[in-house]
């Protein structure tokens, strides 16, 4: 057969075999967000360092040397923790440890990615896995005024502040505080999480527990955060920060106040909590992985609950027209977020933005959603409400209405300038995200 005869048999040949080829083999679906956070060493540790603003602060550096590196340093190897625990009675107080009417159980894990039995999960783990040994809060169960002093929520069936009875390995139990008990508080309609408890007053609890072995200089800035407030970072107690509103974490362009993390997706929340929890045990245990991403699907869910931005708009067009020529710039919608801006523009305190533990030379753009609702504002809770942000008298020493210290709080000076008629208009905008 010559040349010109054998090349179209030859085409023929190799159509024919592609084409089985593609009857015979199924298609191959990459692995979900969910399946490779859960599988994939490998993609989490390059969401980690994709994610990270700036990889020479404290955070990063701790992070980028223990997370998903496979070495033997890997946080992977730290022993997997899920204790089983009980929800603190909010009728029973003995001056210790408040008991309980629940039976100790440790949380059943999913096996999967399945999205709704994730977030159901999540709800659930959110209110009953430990985040933290803190024994420093059985000051706060001594009488149910002692738990309204140091700003503990109490409900009949979610307990006393989201707080747990922790059974450890040895037959002891220890109290922990949970993710509710920093991120929930209650409304009108009941305890809602996600939302910052502004109640909350760890500092107090912890310079009053007895026994406290902490040195009295650090005692001393402890005592300063407030309610409100804490340092999740420093050994010093010299950062607090305004305790997050996590119901718009779904719009958030970067997580922590200082920017430390670009929000790339769900991935970067997981991590997030995973890595949070282990410095929270002191680098000594570790969540099951599924927690952290049950979490991390149950804060995104929360979103679904807040004002929707076509409703404020037309409710009220004056301050939704205010609010494109003011705010839209950096707030841009949909998400109402944005990337972030450095300190000297914002112009408010600097302390986080600089930090040497996480400071990215910047404050984040936080999302707008939900901001009716949020209670304190600024990133170090300084200002008590919507009103008192755009109010000009705040930049003046004669101002009252600061919390955390007395006198001016500068910077953020978007809307100060504003007609009475604008700012007005605006704030009724506002009131209804």
């Amino acid at each position: 057969m010559s040349t010109s005869c054998r090349e179209p048999v030859t085409r023929a040949v190799l159509a024919l075999a592609a084409a089985l080829t593609i009857g015979c083999t199924a298609p191959v679906a990459a692995p979900s967000e969910s399946e490779s956070f859960l599988s994939d060493r490998a993609y989490r540790r390059r969401e980690l360092e994709l994610a990270l603003v700036n990889a020479k602060d404290g955070y990063a550096e701790l992070r980028l040397a223990h997370y998903a590196t496979g070495s033997a340093a890997d946080w992977d190897e730290l022993p997997e923790w899920n204790p089983e625990t009980e929800i603190v009675s909010a009728g029973s107080f003995n001056g210790a440890i408040a008991g309980s009417d629940a039976a100790p159980v440790a949380l059943e894990l999913p096996t999967g990615a399945d999205r709704e039995a994730l977030i159901a999960f999540g709800k659930l783990a959110f209110s009953r896995y430990p985040a933290q040994l803190a024994p420093y809060l059985s000051v706060a169960l001594g009488t149910p005024a002692a738990a309204a002093h140091y700003g503990l929520w109490r409900d009949e069936e979610r307990g006393v502040g989201g707080l747990v009875r922790v059974h450890l390995v040895d037959g002891s139990t220890a109290l922990a505080v949970t993710c509710s008990t920093c991120h929930a508080a209650r409304t009108t309609t009941g305890v809602e999480d996600g939302l910052p408890n502004a109640a909350l007053d760890l500092g107090a609890a912890i310079v009053a527990s007895p026994g406290s072995a902490i040195d009295p200089e650090t005692a001393a800035h402890i005592a300063t955060w407030g309610a409100g407030r804490l340092d999740v970072t420093t050994s010093t107690g010299l950062e607090p920060a305004r305790i997050a509103d996590l119901r718009a974490a779904r719009f958030q362009t970067n997580l922590q106040q200082d920017a430390t993390l670009s929000m790339r997706g769900e991935t970067t929340l997981a991590i997030r909590i995973e890595t949070l929890l282990i410095g929270a045990s002191g680098q000594s245990v570790r969540p099951p992985r599924v927690v952290a991403l049950a979490l991390a699907a149950y804060l995104d869910s929360l979103s679904a609950a807040l004002p929707t931005l076509a409703a404020a708009d037309v409710a009220a067009p004056a301050g939704a027209r205010v609010f494109q020529t003011t705010c839209a710039s950096c707030h841009s919608p949909p998400k109402l977020s944005g990337l972030p801006v450095p300190l000297a523009v914002i112009g408010t305190d600097p302390t986080l933005g600089a930090s040497h533990d996480r400071g990215t030379g910047m404050y984040r753009v936080p999302s707008l959603h939900g901001v009716s609702t949020r209670g304190p504002l600024l990133h170090d809770g300084s200002l008590p409400s919507l009103a008192a942000m755009f109010d000009p008298a705040r930049e003046t020493e004669a101002f009252i209405g600061r919390l955390h210290g007395v006198g001016a709080v500068p910077g953020h000076r978007f809307g100060l300038d504003l007609s009475e008629a604008d700012r007005l208009a605006l704030l009724q905008y506002l009131s209804l995200l």
